[in-house]
Formats: C-alpha cells, sequence, structure tokens
C-alpha cells in the first residue's frame, strides 16, 4: 500500500508505536481473564444435602445414642457407586422420628432416599464462595453452569458481528473509549448481582464490549504498523494473552471469593478507558474516507510523539502519494458472490472449519479444568506457562515445517492426546495428557492467524476472514454446551474434541495448500487460477521497471 510509504515519513517504529502497543497489550493481560475467570468463580466444590439431624446444631444435640458424627452421615447420606458421598440425594427421616441405640445396625438400603430439599453443605476448603454455591447450582441445576460460559461466549460473537460495522462506519478511535467503559462497567456489575438471570445478562454484555475492544484495539494497532513489524506485534499481543492466563491462577491462590476475584480482574478497565483516549485515530481509516486534512492532523501528532520533524508532508503531498497505488477496476463481492468461486470456496469453508475447532477444543479444555482435580489454582498456571511457550514455540515450528504442516500436525497431535484422557482417572497423565493437547491447539491457534491472511486474497480478504471468525466464535459458545454432555455420558465430550480434532486435519491436510515462502495473493483470479500473483505474470513481460514487493 502507498500508506507504507507515507508512515516512515513520521516514523514507523518511534515512542508512539510503542506506547500504542502498550496501551492495547496490557488489556488484554485482564481481558484474557475474562475468559476463564469461571474456572474460579464458577468452581464446583464437593457437597452433599443439608441434613436437619447433621447440620441444625440444637438437632444434634437432641440426638439420642451413642452416636458421632460419622455415624449420622452414614445414616444420612447414602453411597454412590465409587463409594462416596451422594450429592444430589439423603435418606428420607421423618421429622421426629427418634433414633434407638441400635439405628446403626438398620439395613440402609431398604431407606427412602429423596433429593436435597433443604438445600446443599458446600466443601469451602479451597473456596469459600463461588456462583455455585451461591445459587446452587448442582444437581437438577448443573447444566447451568455451562450455560453461563456459553452465554458469555455468544455475547463475543454478537459483538463481533456489530461492532465490526461500527469501526468501519464510525472509526477505530472514536469506537474504542465506548468498548472499555462499557467493560470496567459490566464487569464490575457482575462482582456486585444479586441473582443468576442478573449475573447472565451482565456476562453476555461483558462478552459483547470485549469483542469491540478486541476489535477496535487490534485494528487501530495494526493499521498503525508497517509490515514488518506486524508479526511481531501479533506476538507480543499473543503472549500478552498467556500472562492474563498465569495470572489469573495466581490471583485466585489469594482470592477464594468469587466477587472479589471478579472485582480485582476488573478494577483496572476504568483506568483503561481513561488512557485509551490519547490514542490517535487511525490515519490509514481517515484517508480511506477521503478526510486528508484529518489524516495530515494526526500524522503530524505522530510525528511530533517519534521526535521527527517533516515539513514536506501536506495534503497535496498526502494525496499525490496515495494516487501512486495501481488503478485497477473495484469489484464488490458479498458472502452470498464468494460461493460461486470453487477454490475460494474451499479455502473459507476449511479455515472455518480450522478455526471452529481450535476455538471449541480450546474453550472445551480450559474451562473444564476442575475434570482433572481439586488443585485448580495450579492447573490454570500451568495452562498460562504452557501457552506463553507454545506461542513462542510456534515461531520455530511455522519456520521449520510450514504452515500447513504445523497446522495438521498440531490438530491431529491435539485430537489424540485428549483421546486417551477418557479411559485415565485423575492423575499426572491426564493432566500431562491436557497441557499437552491444549498447547497443541494454541499453536495452530498462532499458525491460524497468519495461515488464513496467506490463502485469502486481498480484495476479499476482510470480508472472508470475518466470516471465519464467526465461526471461530460459534465453536467456542457450543464449547461448553457440549461440555454438558458429560453429566449423561461422562466420555461424551472428550470424544467428540478428539474426532472433531482429527477430522480438522484430514480437511486442511487434504484441502489447504502450503503457503510459506510464497506471496500473498491480491485477486481472486490469483487463486482459481492456481498461482499467486507473481506467478500469473505473463512469461513474455519483461519490463524490469515492474517489480513485486512481498510484505
Amino acid at each position: 500500500m502507498a500508506f507504507e510509504d507515507v508512515l516512515p515519513e513520521v516514523g514507523d517504529k518511534g515512542r508512539f508505536q510503542i506506547l500504542q502497543v502498550l496501551s492495547f497489550a496490557l488489556p488484554l493481560i485482564f481481558i484474557s481473564m475474562q475468559y476463564l475467570i469461571e474456572n474460579f468463580t464458577a468452581f464446583v466444590p464437593e457437597h452433599r444435602c443439608w441434613v436437619h439431624l447433621l447440620d441444625n446444631t440444637s438437632a444434634l444435640l437432641n440426638v439420642s445414642g451413642n452416636l458421632n458424627f460419622s455415624s449420622l452421615l452414614k445414616l444420612s447420606i447414602p453411597l454412590d457407586s465409587n463409594g462416596k458421598l451422594e450429592k444430589c440425594h439423603r435418606f428420607f427421616w421423618p421429622q421426629g422420628l427418634p433414633l434407638g441405640p441400635n439405628v446403626t445396625g438398620q439395613n440402609l438400603s431398604q431407606l427412602e432416599m429423596e433429593p436435597c430439599v433443604d438445600g446443599w453443605v458446600y466443601d469451602q476448603s479451597i473456596f469459600t464462595s463461588s456462583i455455585v454455591t451461591e445459587w446452587d447450582l448442582v444437581c437438577d441445576s448443573q447444566i447451568l453452569k455451562s450455560l453461563s460460559q456459553s452465554i458469555f461466549l455468544s455475547g463475543i460473537l454478537v459483538g463481533y458481528l456489530i461492532w465490526g460495522y461500527l469501526l468501519d462506519r464510525f472509526g477505530r478511535k472514536r469506537m474504542l473509549p465506548p468498548s472499555y467503559l462499557m467493560m470496567a462497567v459490566f464487569s464490575t456489575g457482575v462482582a456486585f448481582v444479586q441473582s443468576f438471570p442478573v449475573y447472565c445478562c451482565l456476562r453476555f454484555l461483558l462478552g459483547f464490549s470485549i469483542s469491540g475492544i478486541i476489535l477496535c484495539g487490534g485494528t487501530l494497532a495494526m493499521e498503525w504498523t508497517t509490515s514488518q513489524h506486524r508479526p511481531l506485534v501479533i506476538v507480543i499481543f499473543s503472549l500478552c494473552t498467556s500472562v492474563g492466563h498465569l495470572s489469573l491462577g495466581v490471583l485466585a491462590y489469594g482470592l477464594q471469593e468469587w466477587r472479589k476475584l471478579q472485582l480485582v480482574v476488573s478494577a483496572p478497565c476504568f483506568a483503561f478507558f481513561l488512557t485509551s483516549w490519547w490514542l490517535q485515530e487511525s490515519a490509514r481509516w481517515l484517508i480511506v474516507r477521503n478526510k486528508y486534512s484529518d489524516a495530515l492532523k494526526v500524522l503530524r501528532k505522530v510525528a511530533k510523539i517519534n521526535g521527527v520533524k517533516d515539513k514536506t508532508l501536506t495534503v497535496e503531498v498526502l494525496r499525490s502519494t496515495m494516487k501512486m497505488e495501481p488503478t485497477v477496476k473495484v469489484t464488490h463481492y458479498t458472502i452470498l458472490d464468494l460461493v460461486h468461486f470453487p477454490i475460494l470456496r474451499t479455502r473459507t469453508f476449511c479455515l472455518s472449519f480450522a478455526c471452529f475447532t481450535t476455538a471449541m477444543l480450546f474453550y472445551g479444555l480450559s474451562l473444564d479444568l476442575q475434570s482433572l482435580g481439586s488443585n485448580i489454582q495450579m492447573f490454570q498456571v500451568l495452562l498460562g506457562v504452557s501457552a506463553f511457550l507454545s506461542r513462542v514455540g510456534a515461531l520455530f515450528l511455522m519456520n521449520l515445517l510450514g504452515h500447513r504442516r504445523t497446522t495438521v500436525a498440531c490438530l491431529l497431535l491435539a485430537g489424540l492426546l485428549i483421546l486417551p484422557s477418557v479411559f485415565l482417572p485423575q492423575g499426572i497423565l491426564r493432566v500431562v495428557l491436557a497441557i499437552l493437547g491444549i498447547s497443541c491447539i494454541v499453536v495452530s491457534i498462532s499458525c491460524n492467524g497468519v495461515y488464513s491472511m496467506e490463502l485469502l486474497p486481498t480484495e476479499v480478504r476482510g470480508m472472508c476472514y470475518s466470516y471465519i471468525a464467526v465461526v471461530d466464535r460459534i465453536g467456542a459458545m457450543l464449547a461448553p454446551l457440549v461440555n454438558m454432555l458429560k453429566y449423561y455420558i461422562p466420555a461424551m465430550p472428550k470424544i467428540i474434541f478428539a474426532v472433531i480434532g482429527i477430522t480438522a486435519s484430514l480437511v486442511v491436510f487434504l484441502f489447504l495448500p502450503e503457503t510459506r515462502n510464497r506471496p500473498m495473493p491480491d485477486t481472486i483470479q490469483d487463486i482459481e487460477c492456481g498461482h499467486s500473483r507473481e506467478e500469473a505474470r505473463p512469461k513474455d513481460e519483461g519490463d524490469p521497471a515492474v517489480k513485486i514487493t512481498q510484505f
């Protein structure tokens, strides 16, 4: 683009770019916490039915006979098939029935059982409270926990659809402060809600605001960065996400009350709202909107921040520079138009399925850390560390194996690592397989971000990528719903995740080409003809003055 020639005139890697990247990277740490915070705020502790004889002090003192607490527990709560206390039923003892000296010898299997009509007693040794203990999201209501996770992710999906239009219509910078303010208000409000329906509504709105921050902030940062430095910026953003996951586990060690944890994670968002006002609007967007005067003012501010003295940049120079791009016939495509191009249709479908799979597997596993054991804080820290290392390792793997092989190998390995965990009890081996599986998924996610850009042509890249992002969010939204199946068939969610992961690896292997060290396609004709822009040049075109620069 011609803007790549303008940006160095005001500084393309100066103080402004550094501050702008930091202004988005730091919020990403806290945004990433909101994705997985329900691992702790929705923690399900060990629980049993509330029993009048055990949990009512006056009733316990009036019990006759030499019965200790353990004996009364056996008489009150039945055992499940694993020999553990039943979580959702208790023995039925009519009120006022006297307990004789021989009560322990009664045949417990013949006693009538009933559900927990008086509530539950929760183990508070790990977390003193959670939304599960506050609103009794157990037994018949246990699916509501997964439903709240899905509602939050559906808010992000809706946000992608709406914020994408708003930032193109009104500008990137103008939409960013409202997004931060909404996130601050809704995330803080979650810490004070008194009912589960209101909690779900605020979590939906929180997800909606987060998608606005990611779209507006990410687009603004990318449009002020040259092609040469974008990979580094993307790596910084992804590493900050991993730092957020790791920090969440550390915070959970010290904050065992869910409202306090939610408040600590949410409070810094008000500061991000205030700091977002110093950011400058995207000069690229202003130029596209033919607001050259506004773009020139912004560019001069950036030059001043970077310490660059530029006296030659004027509106006329800016206009003439932007006219340096080749004149081509502009065709406006819609999603419906794209299905008429077979190779583009295949690439879009395969990339959508790959992103759908990685999102479903990542959230399906990372939001179900409690299935690995009770030390969920340690598992969260392990997830953050492994994701951090995986994102760094993704760069080396892509350079070593290529983008296609890396994607195929990681999806296949993720599926193969998830499948054995179905048959393993809680323990070290199950934890190792889960962390390795999540690491493979994280590498695949990092690779997909580059692979998608290189497979889609420039003239429809934005539209195709937005469609892929929506499908990606659908996969994330469905992940908690798939996890709900474990309440009926415990092995079913892992089997589904494994099958989808292996299937996605085959789809990418069979239908997508390698893109490493190849020019990015610019037009639909480039990929439909089976070659890139550079390869499509006529053989007799020998003008040495015409060069194609790959950014």
